[in-house]
């Protein structure tokens, strides 16, 4: 039987703990200190008579020496036992962590704890998950950052940015491009905006038609696209871009989604095809344009609207119903309510018609800003436009339906070509060529710092080392 080791408790609530030692269990007392260390404490005797004293958390912050004498603390949990010894070999300016296994108790008065047999020193029991992913000690590297490996890395971004940027800005220069914004069209001296201001009223009254003249002072190489532009139009709208039923637009004309509201039936439960906002809001100015030759009668710029939208949307998010013909398909639905005619209708090709029509698919995919442009048709290059759009006079007639007025919007008619690089934007370009600048004069900056005033890894683990 080893000999009896006997235990204080410190701490600043009076209750009766028990805890083990060699297999046995002791009951151990509780000294409240209530009172200041500077004041007279008459149960010091008393605490070095035994050979452990144990220090709880709540007691540490008012701890600091006994008349003098050295009290060894350890580091504490809360919720935790840690021993100290008595008599202390330390002194009380120079309190250290002591790591020693502590006792994981939930205290209280009472409490009985299961003793553990005594275990050699050095192999003691703890209770934690053995795994290196809880115990946050997967393997892991970290770059050490020097001069050698930054000052290279901002010159060459900035030396390969800064190409790339240039090439970009040049690519967008050399695209042509002619804007013209007709929302101001005029017809017999009356403003087509105020004539199709409600748009309740548009299927009463005929369309609104104009002419815009504008000349083109070089040739536009082929290919030649026509643009849609929108400004103050928010497309992204968060219940604007729900607002569509993406199981409809697969082929099922008759199945509404509650997103769709309210426009998901028309008169008497009548679904909607295709239903939403997206598709009710859908852009359906036309465009015809005609090209002045001397001594001739004007020729019209032939258009397509094939190819215009993207080939995944086309194949995977938009599908006809299989019934032939869409007339037939789309029995028992109804139009979108500010649209002049049904889906079926939208095109004199089948295939190019219902939920297939590139038009509607572009309009579909919602702009991240509220000025946009959307595809609307391309040029196709045949007999007078058989390489370019040649330079000279046009005229565009525009049937004016799509109303702005409401929400003081702008819309624009676009001539533009492209590039490699796609059509004229010159943000990215001039992005590019900003940081690979900053990244230039951050390399600079940095090897100017570190050649007046920076150590060698040498040095540096010179200063590091004792």
């Amino acid at each position: 039987m080893s000999s009896t080791v006997s235990y204080v408790i410190l701490s600043w609530e009076d209750k009766i703990y028990k805890t083990c030692q060699d297999g046995e269990i002791h009951i151990l007392k509780i000294k409240q200190w209530r009172a200041n260390v500077q004041e007279e404490m008459p149960v010091q005797d008393e605490i070095k008579s035994h050979s452990r004293i144990i220090v709880l958390n709540d007691f540490v912050k008012g701890l600091s020496c006994i008349y003098g004498k050295q009290v060894k603390l350890l580091t504490l949990w809360p919720n935790y036992f840690c021993e100290a010894e008595w008599p202390p070999h330390l002194h009380c300016q120079n309190l250290l962590t002591v790591r020693k296994p502590c006792t994981k108790l939930k205290l209280s008065v009472g409490q009985s704890v299961l003793c553990r047999p005594q275990m050699a020193r050095g192999e003691y029991q703890v209770n934690r998950p053995h795994s290196k992913f809880r115990q946050q000690k997967l393997n892991a590297w970290q770059p050490i950052l020097t001069a050698g490996s930054v000052l290279p890395t901002f010159f060459v971004i900035g030396l390969a940015f800064i190409p790339i940027g240039v090439a970009l800005l040049i690519a967008s220069n050399n695209v042509q491009e002619l804007v013209i914004d007709y929302t101001d069209c005029v017809m017999e001296e009356k403003l087509c905006k105020d004539e199709i201001s409600d748009p309740t009223k548009i299927m009463e009254n005929p369309p609104c038609r104009c002419l815009v003249a504008f000349e083109l002072l070089h040739d536009f190489s082929a290919p030649v696209y026509i643009y849609y532009g929108l400004s103050g139009f928010y497309q992204n709208h968060r219940r604007y871009v729900k607002s569509r039923d993406d199981v409809q637009l697969l082929g099922n004309p008759k199945h509404v989604s509650s997103d769709c509201f309210p426009f998901q039936y028309a008169e008497n439960e009548i679904p909607i095809a295709p239903c939403g906002a997206i598709a009710n809001s859908m852009f359906n100015d036309t465009f015809l344009i005609k090209y002045k030759i001397v001594d001739q009668s004007d020729a019209v710029v032939p258009l397509a609207y094939d190819e215009i939208a993207w080939p995944s949307d086309l194949s995977k998010k938009f599908r006809n119903p299989d019934s032939v013909p869409l007339s037939a398909a789309f029995e028992g639905t109804s139009k979108p309510p500010y649209w002049r005619k049904p889906v079926y209708e939208l095109s004199n090709v089948s295939s190019a018609s219902g939920f297939q029509n590139e038009s509607l698919i572009v309009w579909m995919r919602s702009a991240a800003l509220p000025n946009f442009r959307k595809l609307h048709s391309r040029v196709l290059h045949v007999d007078n436009f058989a390489n370019a759009l040649p330079k000279g006079n046009y005229t565009v007639e525009i049937t004016y339906n799509y109303p702005v007025a409401s929400f003081d919007g702008r819309k624009r008619f676009i001539i533009s070509n492209a590039s490699w690089a796609g059509g004229k934007n010159s943000f990215l370009g001039i992005a590019y060529i900003v940081v690979g600048t900053v990244c230039i004069v951050m390399g600079c900056v940095f090897l100017f710092v570190h050649m007046k005033f920076g150590h060698s890894l040498t040095e540096m683990a010179a200063i590091r080392s004792p």
